[in-house]
């Protein structure tokens, strides 16, 4: 709702006023921060950040502009009643997350339940909010690009130093807990395409020492379009439409996951489930080979690269590693401890943190009409 109004601008004449400043603004919030992000030419800078000081901090609530927000967002979630990979997402997010009661932000809600609780906010709750938790306390001003660091490290001061949020900033942490394997089927009616998705947590942070051997084993196993999940699932057996894997492991907590997924027909997912979690169970049991980690590390490198090359990429970077008090020297670090990787290495980082039985597997689709899982 922030950018929709502020004191002195309307949702119109904030739009006009970003055209004019050949401008791209735009606020987003989760369970541990608020972020605006700006992109614009160097002449406009001022303006544009003088505008998104605007928003952030003269915001105007307006009603029916809070009432079509509520409007949207149901009908996004309305639209993702009755789609595999909404549910199957969903589903996943809800058993790992199940040790959390209704009303904590790291709950996951049915479809119902987002919905019910999208139609009791009120504006003077959205309000109370704003109030309660936005402001500069605690923050990162990063900006990328060709521009004048003293003048603009000045305007940034002026416009946020004095922004103070009126509670105290405090972490929302997301730390390990054992999960009991699960499997799950749910029935899509008449949907052409089924979703497989499953995950695992174990216990690591960025900085534990077996990181980057997790980046490596992950890369290879599921992160490439060359990987091994995708290279049997989607190309040999031809099953899958779309195969991958990520890891997600946190800073300064250590609740990391292992999350893999499958798009497939519908008819095609009994054997998608049988050759992911073989694979995996193989991999773990086998190990790697000495070209494939040569292939990833070299690729992983180069793809690193790449991203900061690109202005938006470096500006997160350079703000997730301020907000930590870390420099690029991490990444050097990072970068390093990877290259100097051993197979053994690789291989027993993903045997330590991940087990082929371990999986919370939720699966999506018109599995009734394809005649399996019945």
């Amino acid at each position: 709702v922030l950018m929709r109004g502020t004191k002195n601008k309307s949702r119109q004449q904030i739009q006009d006023e970003m055209d004019k400043l050949k401008a791209q603004i735009s606020v987003s919030g989760g369970v541990n921060n608020a972020t605006a992000s700006i992109q614009t030419v160097e002449a406009n800078l001022p303006g544009a950040l003088k505008l998104a000081a605007e928003i952030l901090r003269e915001p105007s609530f307006p009603e029916a502009e809070f009432e079509q927000v509520r409007q949207q967002l149901i009908a996004n979630i309305e639209e993702g009643r009755s789609e595999p990979q909404v549910l199957a997402v969903q589903g996943l997010q809800r058993r790992i997350n199940s040790i959390y009661p209704r009303g904590d932000v790291r709950y996951v809600g049915t479809v119902d339940e987002e919905i019910e609780d999208l139609k009791k906010v009120t504006l003077d709750e959205a309000k109370k909010f704003y109030q309660q938790f936005y402001g500069a306390s605690e923050g990162e001003f990063t900006v990328v690009g060709q521009f004048d660091k003293a003048g603009i490290q000045k305007l940034g001061e002026d416009l946020f130093g004095n922004w103070k949020g009126a509670a105290p900033y405090a972490r929302i942490l997301s730390p390990y807990r054992k999960i009991e394997p699960e499997n799950v089927k749910i029935e899509t009616p008449d949907k052409q395409n089924a979703m497989s998705v499953a995950a695992q947590m174990f216990k690591m942070s960025d900085e534990d020492p077996d990181y980057p051997a997790m980046i490596m084993a992950n890369y290879i196993l599921g992160g490439t379009f060359s990987a091994r999940l995708v290279t049997r699932i989607r190309h040999k057996e031809g099953l899958s439409y779309g195969v991958a894997s990520q890891i997600n492991v946190p800073t300064k907590d250590d609740g990391a996951t292992f999350f893999a997924y499958a798009i497939s027909n519908p008819e095609n997912a009994p054997k998608v489930e049988a050759s992911l979690i073989d694979e995996v169970g193989l991999t773990i049991k086998g190990g790697f080979t000495s070209e494939e980690l040569a292939a990833a590390k070299k690729a992983w490198a180069e793809e690193r690269l790449v991203g900061r090359s690109q202005d938006g990429s470096l500006g997160g970077l350079l703000a997730a590693r301020t907000r930590w008090g870390r420099t690029m020297q991490f990444d050097q670090d990072l970068e390093n401890k990877v290259a100097a990787l051993t197979l053994d290495q690789v291989s027993a980082a993903l045997g330590k943190a991940i087990g082929a039985t371990r999986f919370i597997y939720v699966k999506a689709g018109d599995f009734k009409k394809a005649g399996v899982y019945q």
